[in-house]
């Protein structure tokens, strides 16, 4: 019987440690990464700021720059608008945004004050729910107008994320020019952009 009962261990001691090392490559095997997330950017409609001709369009166009250089925002292309905003200070029909998919919308508008100072005004709407998230109005002169720009994104940036915009940031650096051997280094200033540099 004691012949029997040794062998009897040993095959199910060697078929447990069978199935315990064929478990455990494949327990080393899963990996679980917590840490990244799928982020799709929220589509966005931003139309030209009404008034101040080339201005409005010119401020409306560095706002969906700065918004798609996050990788948070795709801007809509314009010509799939269906509503054309006249009025930006009025409710804009939100199903005509619903359809194109625009999850939030921007309007607003530039004029020029009697002091020669540039007014801009924008709406941050949100279409699904049918109403107004934000809503500011700033002063600048004309030196300022990008500036401007860049603070209205940083505002919608903000709103829509929780987070502090960073668009109105301005990056120091030294410029090189002249010949290889004779070079001259300046400290130069610019947007985030890559805009204004001086």
């Amino acid at each position: 019987m004691k012949s029997i009962l040794k062998p009897l261990l040993m095959v199910a001691a060697m078929a447990m440690g069978m199935t315990a090392a064929g478990t455990l490559p494949a327990l080393a095997l899963v990996e679980l990464n917590v840490n990244k997330g799928n982020v799709e950017p929220l589509p966005i409609a931003i139309t030209d700021f009404q008034g101040g001709d080339a201005l409005g369009a010119q401020i409306s166009q560095i706002v969906t720059a700065d918004l798609k250089r996050s990788g948070l925002f795709a801007p809509i292309d314009k010509s799939a608008f269906i509503e054309k905003i006249t009025n930006p200070d009025a409710a804009p029909r939100f199903d005509d945004w619903k359809v194109i998919n625009a999850q939030a919308l921007v309007t607003g508008s530039v004029s020029k004050e009697a002091d020669g100072r540039i007014r801009a005004q924008y709406r941050l709407w949100d279409t699904f729910a049918g109403q107004q998230m934000a809503g500011e109005q700033f002063f600048a002169n004309d030196a300022n107008q990008r500036r401007v720009a860049h603070i209205i994104a940083d505002a919608i940036y903000e709103r829509l994320t929780g987070e502090k915009g960073y668009f109105d940031t301005r990056v120091v650096f030294i410029d090189e020019s002249g010949a290889k051997n004779a070079r001259k280094k300046r400290l130069a200033i610019m947007d985030q952009d890559g805009a204004n540099v001086r």
